[in-house]
């Protein structure tokens, strides 16, 4: 019953999420295009939100004891995300800069939520089924990302001034699916396991748990391959492949999140039955394909495949990437482990996005996409031994709970 009335507002959730992520997708190709952005702001825009995330190991404002924890899906959810009705009100001609500084503000928002959301998860769907659960979540949240991407694509190269419109859209996607997640009651608190010691900081889980500390070190080749690419790929497709909003709509779009929609409730099934970790690692190999493809056929047919790839690589890394932490906390309380795993990507974010912005500039795409591939092939070959290490790949037994709540809302 808990978990149906979680499922309930969770699928509404990420259905607003998916609405704001199709037109969020097309920042650095609206950058680019129309305000004429130059490669550091397209750094600042995917780099500082990255980055911040690094504090979230010593203070996360959304969990933390504070008035932003108090209600930080009303505040950080809500109200930030209203504010990408500005560019509309306003009447449009933003240069890049205001338009990078209210993306971040926006993108921080939603970093510092996830563990928030993660915890929900990991404390409202039973173990057994909590794979198939996400997986089944990430379908929707994909299959409105491409409702709106593809449209809003096509828009765009017709009418390029018409962006402000798009991120009013956005705007009023993101507050309805932050008001569902707001809505969620958690399940009771988490009673960490006699056997196990609590960790009350994501300092302390780091440095007290070595195999999450080993986990965490496979993420973060993995992470600095994934993070390198983020600044390159738009600068490689506007500026050597010459795509247009629809390439962009179709590739990063349709054909990205279609193949997430098909593959994220068997890869959430998959990870149930075979583990996080041998999950992980089968998506960081697919991954490390995505560039190569990209690299080796420098066209359209290139374009649509490296994105079928790199969608089948997502779906397998989500998961992981989502449900790792809370795994790894074997019931004990999630937030450090989430907290931890959020903070580390900042670290990736200076390292990977920085150094491959410097090597662009001065070798030019093809040293970074096989930087890259290089990168996820070892990471996939870590998470293989992490999983075979502890013997299990950490598959937990399934957890009940007597909690009755009232039926969802009609």
């Amino acid at each position: 019953m808990f978990e149906r009335y979680t499922a309930f507002f969770h699928l509404r959730a990420v259905a607003g999420q998916g609405a704001l992520g199709g037109i969020l997708i097309l920042n650095e190709y609206v950058l680019r295009k129309q305000l004429d952005a130059s490669r550091w702001e397209i750094l600042l825009l995917l780099g500082v939100p990255a980055s911040l995330q690094l504090m979230t190991v010593v203070w996360n404002p959304a969990t933390s004891a504070g008035p932003l924890a108090r209600r930080p899906f009303r505040t950080l959810g809500i109200g930030l995300h209203a504010l990408l009705l500005l560019p509309l009100l306003t009447g449009g001609g933003w240069p890049a800069w205001a338009l990078v500084t209210l993306l971040v503000s926006v993108l921080i928002a939603q970093m510092l939520l996830v563990p928030i959301q993660n915890e929900i998860v990991a404390r409202n769907y039973g173990e057994v089924r909590r794979g198939r659960r996400f997986g089944r979540a990430a379908a929707v949240q994909s299959l409105f990302i491409i409702g709106v991407s593809f449209p809003a694509g096509l828009w765009l190269d017709h009418d390029p001034t018409a962006w402000p419109w798009a991120y009013a859209f956005a705007a009023l996607a993101g507050t309805y699916g932050y008001r569902q997640w707001s809505r969620l009651r958690r399940r009771r608190a988490m009673t960490p396991p006699d056997d196990l010691e609590h960790h009350a900081s994501a300092w302390q889980a780091l440095r007290r748990d070595r195999t999450f500390l080993a986990f965490e070190g496979c993420f973060m080749v993995y992470g600095l391959g994934f993070l390198a690419l983020q600044p390159v790929l738009p600068l490689y497709l506007v500026d050597e492949l010459d795509v247009s909003y629809t390439d962009v709509g179709i590739a990063r779009g349709a054909i990205f999140w279609s193949v997430m929609v098909f593959a994220s409730p068997f890869v959430g099934r998959l990870g149930d039955r075979l583990g996080i970790l041998k999950l992980g690692a089968m998506g960081f190999f697919t991954l490390g394909l995505f560039p190569l493809t990209l690299w080796l056929l420098p066209n359209e047919a290139g374009l649509f495949l490296g994105f079928a790839i790199f969608g089948l690589a997502m779906s397998a890394v989500n998961v992981t990437w989502n449900l790792g932490p809370i795994t790894m906390a074997r019931g004990r309380d999630p937030v450090p482990y989430l907290n931890a795993h959020i903070s580390l990507v900042g670290i990736r974010a200076l390292v990977g996005m920085t150094g491959a912005t410097l090597l662009h500039q001065a070798f030019g795409t093809a040293p970074v996409f096989l930087g890259v591939f290089g990168l996820e092939i070892v990471a996939a070959g870590l998470m293989l031994w992490l999983a075979f290490a502890t013997g299990r790949g950490w598959r937990l037994r399934g957890e009940r709970s007597d909690v009755q709540v009232p039926r969802p809302p009609r």
